[in-house]
C-alpha cells in the first residue's frame, strides 16, 4: 500500500512539474466569425512565432487548448492574436496569464492597437 501511495505522490509531482513548465491557456471564440489562425507570443517578442491552430478552424462559440511556448515562471505576460476567415485580425496585448486562463475574443478586440510602450 505504502508503495503504491509513494508511486501516486511521484506522479502527481511530475505531473504538477509538467503543468508548470507546459501550461496551457483556452482561447474562446465568440466574434461572430470561423477562426482560422492563433498566435501567442510572450510580451517582450518582436516575432509572433509558429501559428498554433494548424488545420482546424475555430468556429463561433468554440474553444481550443493552446500550450504556452515557455513556463510561466519565465514568462507570465504575453500577446495574443486571432485572424478569422476574411483576413480580420483580433488583438489582446500584454496579457497576465495563469495556467488554465480562458481567453475570450469578440468583436471588440477587432484591429485592438499595441499599448503604448
Amino acid at each position: 500500500m505504502k508503495k503504491l501511495m509513494l508511486t501516486g505522490l511521484l506522479f502527481l509531482g511530475a505531473f504538477m512539474v509538467y503543468a508548470q513548465n507546459s501550461p496551457s491557456i483556452k482561447i474562446v471564440n465568440n466574434t461572430g466569425y470561423s477562426i482560422y489562425y492563433i498566435y501567442v507570443s510572450p510580451e517582450e517578442n518582436d516575432e509572433w512565432g509558429e501559428e498554433l491552430l494548424g488545420e482546424d478552424i475555430l468556429e463561433n462559440g468554440q474553444s481550443f487548448t493552446v500550450r504556452l511556448p515557455q513556463p510561466l515562471t519565465q514568462t507570465k505576460v504575453y500577446d495574443i492574436g486571432v485572424e478569422d476567415e476574411d483576413g480580420d485580425v483580433y488583438f489582446k496585448w500584454k496579457v497576465t496569464l495563469t495556467n488554465n486562463a480562458q481567453i475570450v475574443f469578440t468583436v471588440d478586440d477587432l484591429g485592438a492597437e499595441a499599448p503604448e510602450e
